[in-house]
């Protein structure tokens, strides 16, 4: 991905995750090019809470295949290896965002 702006606390998952595709030869499942960021500032899109990127704790990857509110184009095994490395994905929310991936506890 780059240089990632995120909290302190994801940036172990993340480095796991990435790492564990690029071990299983899987790391072309994440295109750098639609990665859109980690830490932004921002509210839930048509709400006044915070979104968990106003707090560095998500991620959003493969971004133009998976634009929110369509079905999901992410491949099930970098949904699989995310889940295993703490995170919680966006594709089955009743309003599915595929591209969210938001870090919610420690692997395991």
């Amino acid at each position: 991905l780059g240089e990632v702006a995120c909290h302190r606390a994801l940036i172990p998952a993340l480095r796991g995750a990435m790492g564990e595709l690029e071990q299983d030869g899987l790391a072309w499942l994440v295109d750098p090019a639609q990665y859109a960021g980690c830490w932004v500032p921002r509210l839930i899109a048509a709400g006044s809470a915070p979104s968990r990127h106003a707090w560095g704790l998500a991620v959003d990857l493969n971004t133009a295949p998976n634009p929110q509110g369509v079905a999901s184009a992410q491949d099930p095994r970098l949904v699989e290896t995310m889940e295993r490395w703490g995170f919680t994905w966006g594709g089955p929310w009743l309003v599915p965002d595929a591209q969210h991936f938001e870090y919610v506890h420690p692997p395991g």
